[in-house]
């Protein structure tokens, strides 16, 4: 019987290092930017100094090892640095009690950050050198997270392996499902990321633990094991059930003005061609987030090699640090956007008059919606005078639920409605329209 084969542990000694090393390489590119964007020059004084060559065929500025010593005096104080780079200088060796001076650049307001001018000016570094001190940092972070979630893993997997398997029943059918830990935990009916103890699925509702109680997910009312529909309002409680429910509510063809299958929340924002639709969409705002990003970091170096008036050092250093913040945003955008849907009810609407004083002067009218969710919070739908149907649409007291995957409200009580919103494309659709009449999508009823 062939030994399994063991896997090879990185000592911890080892990670402390590399984890080291990344954080001096992000000091270093970090410290220099900062240096050559705030800091101040002034003159020192070198008095060790070694040369070494190492590579007479090597690329320029690499072809010796050099080490400098040297201090400076900054309001009244004296400061002492030390540096080790590749070079192609090649000083004569300085005799005892032998010194040289140089412009050193420091940090106004914290001077123990210093360096030889040479190597924290945009001038002298070079376009290469400004590309590299701008995207090391992002590399040596990646590698850094890289490396701590390797190691942390680790023990993740093997607390997992530990755990003994757990038999769920979905949908009347035995199934058995492993412990897993938070990050690789999946609803097996939808797919939907869970977290570790979860009993319902915050998608679909399908039950995921064995002993877990049923829960009515439209009013939270507790309901014996097997039930099929809510006690309390009505709802059908398994999927299966309700997408039956929807089937046959279709073939009686009740119509729709009568007011009949009106009232509640509609499970057609669970359909495969709804959630489709929701990936398309989710597929598109990620690439329109990678042209955000990308766009300052081209557009910005471009406009510094063609407009003199923009230094080229300056305009990456820009160009990087918007694209920065934008990735920033879009990825709390996206991280948001994995939220489940929420619903509430309608407890204010007010409007009132607002002046825009920048540009030619202009007098207009907010319209506020105040919806209070289940969890206590309070969302606010404020919107001028153009875009103001949901605040003709909704009432003070309705109950809604937001679709976050489209960004759209569904009304509770649709029985007294003569028209209906697409919850896909916003458009405005007769009541009686089972399809929306732009979009062609299902309407939510």
């Amino acid at each position: 019987m062939a030994k399994k084969k063991k896997r090879n542990k990185v000592p911890l000694p080892i990670q402390i290092i590399i984890c080291a090393v990344l954080l001096y390489a992000i000091y270093t590119s970090i410290s220099t930017l900062a240096l050559a964007i705030w800091g101040e020059s002034v003159m020192g004084t070198v008095d060790r100094y070694g040369s070494q060559l190492i590579d007479s065929k090597a690329e320029p500025n690499r072809s010796r090892n050099v080490s400098k010593g040297y201090w400076f005096i900054a309001k009244g104080k004296e400061y002492r640095g030390y540096v080790f780079y590749g070079s192609d200088e090649a000083w004569p060796s300085l005799k005892e009690g032998e010194t040289r001076s140089e412009r050193i650049r420091y940090l106004p307001f914290f001077p123990y950050i210093n360096k030889p001018a040479m190597l924290s000016e945009f001038d002298e570094m070079g376009e290469g050198g400004i590309i590299y001190h701008i995207f090391a940092p992002m590399g040596c972070l990646f590698l850094l997270r890289l490396v701590i979630r390797t190691a942390g893993g680790k023990k993740i997997n093997k607390t997992a392996s530990r755990k003994p398997a757990a038999k769920s029943t979905i949908h009347g059918k035995p199934q058995i499902m492993e412990a897993r830990s938070d990050m690789d935990m999946f609803c097996p009916d939808c797919g939907n990321r869970l977290t570790e103890g979860t009993a319902f699925c915050t998608n679909c509702g399908v039950k995921i633990q064995a002993g877990a109680l049923n829960v009515c997910t439209a009013c939270g009312l507790e309901l014996p094991e097997g039930t099929g529909f809510c006690m309390g309002c009505g709802k059908a409680v398994d999927r299966a059930v309700s997408e039956s429910m929807a089937a046959s509510q279709a073939a009686a063809s009740v119509p729709p003005q009568s007011g009949a299958g009106l009232v509640g929340f509609s499970d057609r924002c669970f359909s495969p061609e709804i959630l489709a639709v929701a990936q398309k969409n989710k597929r598109v705002g990620i690439k329109f987030m990678l042209v955000l990003v990308a766009l300052p970091l081209i557009g910005f170096p471009v406009a510094g090699l063609l407009i003199d008036e923009m230094p080229l050092g300056e305009a990456m250093i820009i160009g990087s640090l918007l694209s920065l913040v934008m990735l920033v945003i879009n990825l709390l955008r996206l991280r948001g956007s994995k939220q489940p849907m929420w619903e509430g009810v309608v407890v204010n609407k007010y409007s009132k008059e607002e002046y825009k004083h920048r540009g030619e002067p202009e007098t207009y009218t907010e319209y506020t919606t105040v919806i209070k969710t289940d969890l206590g919070k309070k969302k606010t739908i404020t919107v001028r005078e153009s875009r103001r149907y949901m605040y003709d649409y909704l009432s003070v007291g309705d109950r809604v639920r937001y679709h976050l995957s489209f960004g759209t409200y569904e009304k509770y009580d649709k029985s007294r409605d003569s028209i209906i919103y697409c919850n896909v494309c916003t458009v405005m659709n007769p009541i009686q329209n089972d399809r929306c009449k732009r979009c062609n999508n299902l309407l939510f009823k």
